[in-house]
């Protein structure tokens, strides 16, 4: 075999392995997707029973004003308790409340089977419960990843003097590598359709911003809603400058799309035509889901 026919081989093994991992992520999303589509089954009282039941609060506070307020509507409840109960809580639920919710899991059944091109065989619920449950357990374990990874950027603190956004994103990257190994970290991965700024596990995508310009912003909620398709999660981390530019629209839009947002209040001093970000000390670092 020639060197270029041993490069074309490499190239298909790890496209093979990219759309699997791609085709992974859309049937966890499905999963979730399927979760919520059981507990809008249920009446508002008996979510709120459930809610109470399960210790999980129905509040939610704006991160500028700070001001709580409690969920009040179906969709925001159902989301509420989807994103702190199992899948197997939900159907142990729909079967104590007498909801449906078979049709859903053989729904998830039809889509899994298409989506992996596997050939179509009758299996019972049971044994698709048990995917099911896989795939939800491997997404909280995700979660909890997740959470590990957004902490570490909560922490971040650069090194020396730092110039651009393109300076913050190398920086943000080396401290993530420090504490969470080098080979686990890929700077400006490229992937079918863009390139991450920051790519941790081959899963999280992380795209970094600081917050000078509207259309910079705009480009964000583009470059997310691209990201979401392919990888498990996406997080924005974005330095706020202080500049008017409508921060709240697009970190409400970037929580609509599903993505977790970091705001990391900042400053730019100048001196002369060169400029120095900085990051303010003592100041509350937000975290928006």
């Amino acid at each position: 075999m020639g060197f270029l026919d041993a490069l074309k081989k490499v190239g298909e093994v790890a496209k093979k392995a990219a759309d699997r991992a791609a085709k992974e992520v859309k049937w966890r999303k499905k999963v979730g997707e399927a979760k919520r589509e059981i507990l809008s089954r249920f009446t508002v009282k008996q979510l709120e029973r459930i809610a109470n039941s399960k210790g999980i609060s129905l509040y939610e506070e704006d991160f500028v004003t700070g001001e709580r307020w409690r969920l009040r509507t179906k969709g925001e409840i159902v989301a509420k308790l989807a994103s702190n109960l199992s899948f197997q809580e939900v159907v142990d639920l729909a079967r104590r409340y007498k909801v449906r919710y078979s049709d859903v899991v053989q729904e998830l059944e039809k889509f899994r089977q298409k989506l992996f091109e596997e050939k179509q065989r009758k299996r019972s619920e049971q044994e698709i419960l048990e995917d099911i449950y896989e795939a939800d357990e491997f997404e909280e374990e995700f979660e909890n990843e997740s959470s590990k990874i957004i902490e570490t950027i909560t922490e971040f603190e650069p090194m020396g003097i730092v110039r651009d956004e393109k300076e913050l994103r190398n920086q943000l990257a080396s401290w993530l590598s420090a504490k969470l190994g080098k080979s686990v970290v890929k700077l400006e991965y490229p992937f079918e359709h863009g390139k991450v700024d920051i790519l941790v596990k081959d899963e999280i995508a992380i795209e970094v911003k600081v917050a000078d310009g509207k259309q910079k912003l705009k480009n964000l909620v583009g470059e997310v809603t691209t990201d979401k398709m392919y990888f498990s999660s996406v997080i924005a981390v974005i330095f706020d400058i202080g500049k008017d530019v409508g921060l709240e629209f697009f970190v409400n839009q970037l929580k609509a799309l599903g993505a977790t947002t970091i705001v990391i209040p900042a400053q730019i001093k100048r001196s002369g035509r060169r400029q120095e970000i900085i990051i303010r000390q003592g100041w509350k670092r937000i975290i928006i889901r």
